[in-house]
């Protein structure tokens, strides 16, 4: 799975340009327009699908195989979990140079509202190890969505953190591979999932915008699922949404970029 290296422009985004600059001031949302090809999203789909199927999405993902549930009031739509840290490093490897500002997150600093400093961690620094190697490859057709929600903080046994999400936008049925959206419409039918109608799979996405709420929810701001586009948010605070799919596919893949703790003045940082 080759990665075009190139130079992508990649500002940190100005809340006072948007309508949430009062909810938001601080926090951490950044955009990265143009960053996968066509071809690359497409090999990241073929990746999920090569050892699984697409699955009705939970809402909780445990460390244990049954600690989840399906609530489609909530989240409706489809998922591929997969465990791929090979895959995981080489993604890491082309986002490092444009989130070089988060490598480290220092008591005092920038950004140290992504982690909450005033919660315990006077003292620590946290620092960027890696992406989770847990890929959640997403699908959505006509009718889904993800309610609003903030994403939970991840603790895994080795101590590494989640306190960013990265959330890759991988096109729509036009770019997937021919046999994912076959198997999608031949399958699914008129169920509400994915597919519908074998017209779909060729159709432009219209809607499922990722939306970034205000607290009182009365305002927000549209993140377009355009190709290629990686959109990075820290997990804490930040409320959003999937919205409705009105026509098309939607594909994407969500994981989380990984951070340790060490006392300040003592961290060893990855390169």
């Amino acid at each position: 799975m080759p990665l075009s290296p190139g130079y992508i422009h990649a500002p940190v985004l100005d809340w006072s340009t948007t309508p949430l600059a009062s909810d938001y001031h601080g926090c951490y949302v950044k955009i990265l327009d143009d960053f996968f090809t066509p071809e690359e999203c497409t090999k990241l789909i073929s990746l999920a699908e090569s050892e699984a199927k697409w699955e009705q999405a939970a809402v909780h993902y445990g460390l244990g195989p049954n600690q989840k549930y399906i609530d489609t009031n909530y989240r409706n739509s489809e998922r591929i979990l997969r465990f791929d840290k090979e895959a995981s490093e080489r993604l890491y490897q082309k986002l490092l140079p444009y989130v070089q500002e988060i490598v480290s997150i220092k008591p005092g600093g920038e950004w140290e509202n992504i982690v909450g400093m005033s919660r315990g961690f006077a003292d620590v620094e946290w620092n960027m190890v890696g992406l989770n190697e847990r890929l959640s490859f997403l699908r959505y057709g006509p009718g889904n969505y993800f309610r609003q929600h903030c994403d939970g903080t991840l603790q895994l046994p080795d101590d590494r953190f989640s306190h960013v999400t990265v959330q890759i936008y991988l096109g729509d049925g036009r770019n997937a591979p021919s046999d994912s959206t076959e198997s999608c419409d031949d399958s699914l039918g008129e169920t509400g999932m994915p597919g519908g109608s074998p017209s779909n799979a060729t159709l432009p996405l219209v809607g499922g915008p990722t939306r970034i709420w205000s607290r009182d929810g009365k305002k927000w701001l549209d993140v377009d699922a355009k190709l290629g586009r990686v959109l990075i948010f820290q997990q804490r605070q930040i409320l959003h949404s999937g919205e409705d799919v009105k026509q098309g596919l939607k594909y994407a893949l969500r994981t989380d970029i990984m951070f340790k703790r060490t006392l300040e003045g003592k961290a060893h940082r990855r390169e």
